[in-house]
């Protein structure tokens, strides 16, 4: 059974009502709502018998002498009888077979403890999304609203203390209970696309809003913070456009992550941004990260971001963006061919590689010659003669989630030359890379020649990889050192 526990406190009637009448018409017919009102409010109860006439069984009310929704929430939570806790509140209307699809979830999946997903504002007119559950990144910031269901047996109780931020502090509390227990925290939290429920807009005085304030923000987040022992962390990696590469970066080197840390004040020393496109539709954004003047900024060009300045920026952005970048941040490319091309567009670029750990062991090459394809669209006509020419390997085209153990080898080719991230975990996994990128140990091949001569090309670099079988012991050294976390943090100390 779901217990929805409701603390309510000078509620808006008319949104109270919808609330409960969207609990009540749920599909899900195992639950019981616990309406605790923080102080007396006959109205508020006349709605509640009102709007849930029809489930006579399914609630209680209880009046408690004022004191925060954290305390109404554990008082309810004290008469509840279901073995799963949804902290509702009462402006919230439930999305039609949400609390069945919860409760089908805890049912067949013992190791989930909790279930999310994002919410919207009524009117449609905005939404805050969530994402899939990393406890990692719980420890850097909330993606998770109180509003979603927990068992009751990691249930930890609410701080009463807390002016804001309590269902960051709730969920973190939750996943440390939890741990203690000996559940596996990589896979304690369910994430679901889309929106469990709508919610009117944080208003000054919600707690939302209350908390959400600059001059209250830093306070309330070193408070939680502190409850939870979680240290200030000095450096924080951003990024708008490659999220992946940048909570990787910021794993690897012991730095936060934040999408945009220039969202909300903030304690950060050193700002790592991964892309920075110059876009009309993206550029004010990604510049608008960089307007600390009290900061160290630090910038990792992309070679997307490398490939549309080529191919289709105007003077007119290169030249303000460049004189705004080359004055106040520390720009990097991952080789040389990126930093020909940025200097030639004006930008004043170091060559450093994103760092970059495998943490897995590097296993023997499978038994089966079988290679990788990763290339641009503008290859694939010759791919299809190279794949004829090779009928006793295999080729594979991949979308970048295939492990790269299962492969001999990666052959990449695509028109801005730089290097990868796929490159980087092939030849850290250990295996054979073909490309038209320059640099150590990347099977290079130039893609200038005759179309002949570069088919020629890929399929005799395949014929002698099949010949040496196991790669050179030299690369996988070279990129442990050029990869190496320590040598960024040492750069931007």
């Amino acid at each position: 059974m779901i217990s929805f526990i409701v603390p309510i406190y000078k509620p808006n009637l008319e949104v109270l009502e919808k609330s409960i009448k969207s609990l009540a018409v749920q599909a899900l017919k195992d639950w019981e709502a616990i309406f605790v009102l923080d102080g007396p409010c006959p109205e508020a109860e006349i709605v509640i018998r009102r709007a849930i006439k029809k489930c006579p069984n399914n609630y209680k009310i209880m009046v408690i002498e004022h004191g925060g929704a954290p305390r109404a929430r554990n008082k309810g939570a004290e008469m509840a009888q279901g073995d799963v806790y949804c902290f509702w509140d009462s402006d919230c209307v439930i999305e039609p077979g949400t609390s069945k699809l919860w409760y089908d979830t805890f049912a067949k999946s013992p190791e989930v403890g909790f279930v999310y997903s994002g919410y919207k504002f009524f009117g449609d007119s905005m939404a805050i999304d969530s994402e899939p559950w990393d406890a990692w990144q719980l420890r850097v910031r909330n993606f998770i609203s109180t509003c979603f269901p927990v068992r009751r047996e990691i249930y930890p109780g609410w701080c009463e203390d807390l002016e804001s931020l309590q269902d960051w502090d709730f969920w973190l509390s939750v996943v440390e209970k939890a741990e203690k227990a000996g559940w596996d925290i990589k896979r304690i939290g369910k994430y679901y696309r889309g929106y469990a429920f709508s919610t009117p807009f944080p208003t000054p005085d919600s707690i939302s809003g209350k908390g959400c304030t600059p001059e209250k923000w830093l306070e309330r987040m070193d408070a939680v913070k502190k409850r939870h022992g979680i240290e200030q962390n000095a450096i924080c990696v951003s990024s708008l456009q490659y999220k992946a590469d940048g909570v990787l970066l910021a794993k690897n080197i012991g730095a936060d992550f934040q999408i945009d840390p220039s969202d909300k004040p903030n304690h950060y020393k050193t700002i790592i941004q991964v892309g920075f496109s110059l876009s009309p539709n993206h550029v004010e954004r990604h510049a608008a990260i960089f307007q600390r003047k009290d900061i160290k900024k630090v910038l990792f060009w992309t070679g997307d971001n490398i490939n549309e300045i080529y191919n289709s920026v105007c003077f007119k952005a290169v030249d303000a963006y460049s004189n705004l970048l080359n004055d106040s941040v520390t720009q990097y490319v991952e080789d040389l061919e990126a930093k020909r091309l940025m200097e030639r567009a004006g930008f004043k670029v170091q060559v450093r590689p994103i760092p970059l750990v495998n943490t897995d062991n590097i296993v023997p090459m499978p038994e089966k010659v079988k290679f990788a394809i990763d290339v641009a669209a503008d290859y694939g006509q010759v791919f299809g003669i190279i794949e004829r020419s090779l009928p006793d390997v295999e080729l594979e085209v991949v979308d970048g989630v295939h492990s790269i153990n299962d492969y001999t080898g990666l052959i990449h080719f695509y028109p801005d030359k730089t290097l990868s991230h796929m490159i980087k975990r092939a030849i850290l996994s250990g295996r054979h890379v073909i490309s038209n990128v320059k640099q150590p140990y990347c099977g290079y091949i130039s893609d200038k020649e005759s179309q002949w001569d570069f088919i020629l090309g890929v399929v005799e670099k395949v014929r002698d990889i099949i010949d040496k079988k196991d790669t050179d012991p030299k690369a996988l050294e070279h990129y442990k050192e050029t990869l190496n976390p320590e040598k960024l943090k040492e750069a931007i100390a």
